[in-house]
């Protein structure tokens, strides 16, 4: 499964060279930057085999809620960065609706699923 780093936007120049100038691009996950070696050492999982990465740089005022997240892992560990995903069961589509995704959830072995303001505990699938 490819990851891919999702990092607090403020972290970017920390983490990826050459990114001034696409930060907009980088929003999406849909270009490829080399990773400083310090990215490489934090985030290994996230950097390809050829030292690059496709991150999705978060903003607060793009994405408030998530910014939030990113920001309350930074102050845990020191690291602006998570492994980001697609989410999806092998050789299945990608989760595309609420339904698709409680579908997926079901069927998998992860411990939560946060769904707009709902967070679902893998413990009650049982």
């Amino acid at each position: 499964m490819p990851f891919a780093p999702v990092t607090l936007s403020e972290y970017a120049d920390e983490c990826y060279l050459n990114i001034k100038g696409a930060e907009k691009t980088s929003q999406f996950m849909t270009i490829t930057f080399e990773c400083t070696d310090k990215m490489k050492n934090q985030s290994p999982a996230v950097v390809h085999v050829d030292g690059t990465a496709r991150p999705q740089l978060v903003s607060e005022n793009i994405n408030p809620r998530y910014y939030k997240i990113l920001s309350e892992y930074y102050n845990l560990t020191g690291i602006p960065s998570i492994v980001n995903t697609s989410f999806n069961m092998h050789e299945e589509p990608i989760v595309c609706s609420p339904d698709d995704a409680i579908v997926a959830f079901l069927q998998s072995e992860l411990d939560y699923l946060a769904i707009g303001n709902f967070l679902v505990e893998g413990d009650l699938k049982n």
